[in-house]
């Protein structure tokens, strides 16, 4: 890996932040400079590859001893991103509430246990954390996140539905997110509390049913996908995609009456998985179309969660202290935030066009790197070429300790 010179340009705004002081503004532009270009994005590896870092100690002081609160630098966070036209939230745009495992191998690690994975659909060994996301038909990001922890006594499910709530309650009074849809995936809809809660604000919903769900239909209580198997379902278009969709207003059990839709999207692909939808909202009178696009919009968490952990390092942070973990996550969706904001001023705009993904904008980042080192380069013209060669190959033993 190369040495990183210096701190990513994107990471100056981090200046104007009010909850970190000025070493700490350091430390964290060290920490997001390592989770976005570092190779490993451990304390230990983003002190060997980020030169400016001051050491493992100095950055493991910071996640765990240092004065400063993670949600308030969340919140400086969200207020930078509305002052960006294109990372700026509106009623228009929608919050998702899904949770991710993070695989890991200690026992140590703070709130560490054995949670289902949807995405591997198995039980895991990891850290279970529960996100929400804002997303529209501009951008996509983080808004809070909180840990899951089991507990022998209490009920898995119950626990977190309360977290869930939680986060939508901070959202709606402290935050205050003006999106009027709230995206669920199956097991999040199913809590009719959760769901209430939502309405409680005045906001819509969307969000699958198990195909166990209760509905009432004729007169008679069934599955809902039992009820598929005796409706007709009619054609329809939708941004260049083919659906059989079925949809009434509906009594589903726990939910009340809502409008249900059932939609199975056509496909010549016999290698695609394409199972039967069941949609239900509180959006009685939206057209079909507006349910299913909307729900469209759930993915992008999924697409978040993909790149946190192969590219963010999500799931490396080590340190055993509690505390020190939130704010690794915290961090971790600092950098997402930034690498999204970029810097108009930054010397790499010089190099590349404003990045659209995650990945280009990593790339992006690494450009960066490469033209800092070369400008160190450029810098030290007193030095002849075996001194240059020789403090060079210094840089590479400090950031790549198989060198």
């Amino acid at each position: 890996m190369l040495p990183i010179t210096n701190h990513l340009s994107c990471t100056e705004i981090l200046d104007e932040f009010e909850s970190l002081s000025y070493h700490q503004t350091h430390h964290a532009k060290s920490y997001v400079t390592g989770l976005a270009a570092a190779s490993s994005k451990t304390c230990k590896g983003i002190a060997r590859e980020v030169l400016p870092a001051q050491g493992e100690r100095a950055l493991n002081k910071f996640l765990t001893e240092y004065d400063w609160d993670e949600q308030q630098l969340n919140h400086e966070r969200l207020e930078k991103l509305q002052e960006n036209g294109e990372t700026r939230w509106s009623q228009d745009g929608n919050i998702v509430i899904d949770d991710s495992v993070n695989q890991r191998t200690g026992e140590e690690l703070p709130g560490v246990g054995r949670f289902y994975d949807h995405s591997e659909g198995e039980t895991v060994w990891g850290q279970n954390l529960v996100y929400a996301f804002y997303t529209d038909d501009k951008t996509a990001y983080p808004l809070t996140v909180r840990q899951y922890e089991n507990c022998d006594d209490e009920d898995e499910d119950e626990t977190k539905y309360k977290l869930a709530r939680e986060i939508i309650t901070e959202l709606e009074e402290q935050v205050g997110v003006p999106a009027d849809t709230y995206l669920f995936d199956a097991w999040f809809a199913h809590d009719s509390e959760l769901i209430k809660h939502v309405e409680s604000y005045g906001k819509d919903w969307v969000g699958p049913l198990r195909s166990n769900r209760q509905v009432t239909y004729a007169g008679e209580e069934m599955r809902v996908d039992a009820l598929e198997e005796r409706i007709d379902k009619n054609e329809r278009h939708i941004d260049d995609e083919t659906y059989n969709i079925w949809t009434q207003k509906r009594p589903i059990s726990k939910l009340g009456e809502v409008k249900l839709l059932i939609a199975e999207k056509v496909t010549d692909d016999e290698d695609e998985v394409n199972p039967v939808k069941y949609l239900a909202t509180n959006k009685i009178d939206a057209p079909s179309e507006h349910v299913i696009r909307t729900y469209s919009y759930r993915w992008r968490i999924e697409t978040f969660f993909e790149d946190s952990k192969q590219d963010l390092g999500l799931g490396d942070c080590e340190v055993r202290a509690g505390e020190g973990a939130s704010r690794h996550w915290h961090l971790q969706m600092l950098t997402y935030s930034l690498l999204r904001l970029g810097s108009e001023s930054s010397a790499s705009e010089r190099l590349t066009s404003k990045a659209s993904s995650l990945r280009a904008q990593l790339e992006h980042g690494f450009k960066e790197v490469v033209y800092n080192l070369f400008s160190w380069v450029r810098d030290q013209p007193e030095r002849d070429l075996d001194g240059l060669t020789e403090e060079i190959d210094h840089l590479f033993l400090h950031s790549d300790g198989s060198l």
